[in-house]
């Protein structure tokens, strides 16, 4: 996956340092180490976990989903759970190989993944527009949509 800057961030010299020694220390990417500071962040604040282009909403029985510009899809509780699982399959290297896909039969929402090299792509629905992830990003959805049946059930 290639990553394009669509905005650049100043940052103080020292700040920039600090975010290098953090992911040196911690053997990841820039990215991944900004990714783990928003986690600690959603841990001790009330900022929103999300991810700007995936909007997530309640249903009475579920969850829908919309990616950037696709159609919003609806999902059972069981199936975003499984959705949930699969992400977190794929982050554990359980599934190197190809594209897999996910129906859900009492909403028709469809979800794939696969691995393309150090990054995943998702479409939802299935066939829609992919989008990339990265694992930090992946992780992320995993954990949101976990978050979301939890609330929404309660």
């Amino acid at each position: 996956m290639t990553n394009q800057t669509l905005h650049q961030i100043k940052l103080a010299p020292d700040r920039a340092a600090q975010i290098r020694n953090l992911a040196a220390q911690e053997g990841v990417s820039m990215n991944t180490a900004i990714g783990k500071l928003f986690r600690a962040l959603y841990g001790h604040t009330d900022v929103p976990h999300d991810i700007p282009s995936i909007k997530i909403n309640a249903l009475a029985d579920g969850l829908t989903v919309r990616v950037e510009d696709n159609e919003t899809t609806g999902f059972s509780f069981e199936t975003v759970a499984q959705i949930a699982q699969t992400l977190r399959a794929f982050l554990a290297g359980e599934h190197p190989g190809g594209r897999i896909v996910l129906a859900c039969p009492t909403h028709g929402g469809t979800f794939a993944i696969w691995r393309r090299g150090t990054a995943f792509k998702i479409e939802i629905p299935a066939e829609a527009a992919e989008k990339n992830l990265t694992s930090d990003l992946l992780e992320d959805l995993a954990a949101i949509l976990e978050h979301e049946i939890a609330k929404t059930k309660a």
